[in-house]
């Protein structure tokens, strides 16, 4: 369905803000963020559906987490520079929200990257940005930092994977179907011993588990952390340290500047700044660009298109995390039978000898299955505005902002696809 946010540039109020960048130093830019979405690889098959209150949200709680960030960690340089009120001025969050304001356009210092450096070739891009001569770039790594294992953690698909049942795990879509699953998988451990699984080994020692196999809704005592490929075609990749440090462009001591103290403070920030407004930030990335060889914060962050930010909720004494972003879109698909119509449309494909094509083939599956694939979209859209707006409300301060239900009044249908809270000890 495209980016959830896009670079302005002509004659209008946005646009006029752009500024051109060059191989040494930022431009300047406002992005405009929309309500789109995009679930299960669908794409062009999801009808066009904007998810109500999701662009001033997203705006909105990126630009308040930076400028608390700023605040308390004004030694960490950062690209953000402000949201544009309704005269295309750059201000800040609490003077927008002190008028009764909202924007949905966050501005914000722009470098290069592939695309508008070397025409997308990224071997190109690479060797400029590590030889010095493109000096402001974004670098191409993502720094991934998890506080837990929420369901829907790719965690559990590497789980899952690692013991030959991800076909398995492709099926199961509530808390119950993946807990029964990992039960299967922990007495599979138990019998055969762990060290007979390698690969299950190495996934739960890197994700700082240890030995434990954990239930989603399993939060750790520190961050696990990840780093991965940013712009490669094929998608993200995890990458160890010194394959990091060589895609980021950043020198030997901005890369140790990056990973061993502002990523962790970024995190301990974001983790902090949710926990203060009732919201448990489980995961999310960072990035940054390699400005003259340092790192420089980029790119929006703690926004639930970034992080998963669970609302946290009590039912019958048990605590339980709620999801607020694109994880209950999956789920109510999943529940509503388009994964197995997903399944059925590639299997037809494969038969007939044109697997790429497989979504050629949906339509049909859809319907001979009786799926309204726009009344399951417009549903779970609506589901995740009454998330979302819970969540911008508490971390703009608690006040009424957004459109919200009451969260008794629609928190019901998100349990199955909730996480049951499990501090590790």
């Amino acid at each position: 369905m495209g980016s959830a946010k896009d670079l302005v540039r002509g004659d209008s109020l946005a646009g006029r803000l752009y500024i051109g960048l060059t191989h040494n130093e930022f431009g300047r830019g406002g992005w405009s963020v929309s309500g789109k979405f995009s679930v299960k690889d669908l794409k062009d098959l999801i009808p066009p559906f904007i998810i109500p209150q999701k662009a001033e949200a997203l705006a909105m709680t990126t630009g308040a987490f930076f400028e608390y960030s700023a605040n308390k960690h004004p030694d960490i340089p950062t690209c953000y520079l402000g949201v544009m009120d309704q005269d295309g001025k750059v201000t800040d969050t609490k003077t927008l929200l002190d008028r009764g304001e909202l924007s949905n356009v966050v501005v914000m210092k722009i470098a290069h990257t592939p695309k508008t450096f070397c025409k997308e070739d990224l071997n190109a891009y690479r060797t400029a940005l590590a030889s010095g001569t493109l000096q402001c770039g974004v670098a191409d790594v993502e720094s991934i930092f998890r506080n837990g294992f929420p369901l829907g953690s790719s965690t559990f698909k590497k789980i899952f994977g690692a013991v030959g049942k991800l076909e398995e795990y492709g099926k199961i879509a509530t808390y119950d179907e993946t807990v029964a699953a990992l039960d299967s998988i922990r007495a599979m451990v138990e019998q055969h011993g762990l060290s007979q699984f390698p690969a299950l080994e190495k996934i739960l020692q890197s994700s700082k588990l240890g030995t434990t196999i954990p239930n989603p809704g399993f939060v750790l005592k520190d961050f696990a952390y990840d780093t991965t490929t940013k712009f490669e075609v094929s998608g993200d990749r995890d990458i160890p340290p010194e394959e990091a440090e060589r895609y980021s462009g950043l020198s030997h001591e901005g890369y140790r500047l990056w990973a061993e103290e502002m990523v962790p403070t970024i995190a301990q920030a974001q983790i902090d700044f949710c926990r203060e407004r009732g919201i448990l930030n489980i995961d999310g990335k960072m990035e940054c660009v390699a400005y003259r060889r340092m790192p420089v914060v980029t790119d929006f962050a703690c926004t639930v298109d970034e992080n998963r930010l669970m609302i946290e909720v009590d039912v019958g004494g048990v605590k339980w995390a709620i999801p607020s972003n694109k994880e209950i879109q999956r789920a109510i698909f999943t529940r509503e039978g388009i994964d197995v119509a997903i399944y059925e449309a590639k299997k037809r494909a494969e038969e007939a000898g044109n697997v790429d094509d497989w979504k050629d083939y949906m339509p049909k599956v859809l319907d001979e299955r009786g799926i309204n694939i726009m009344e399951v979209t417009e549903h779970s859209c609506n589901l995740m505005a009454d998330a979302i707006g819970e969540v911008a409300n508490r971390i703009l301060g608690g006040k009424k902002v957004f459109d919200a239900k009451p969260i008794d009044s629609w928190v019901g249908e998100f349990i199955p696809y909730a996480s049951q809270i499990q501090r590790m000890e």
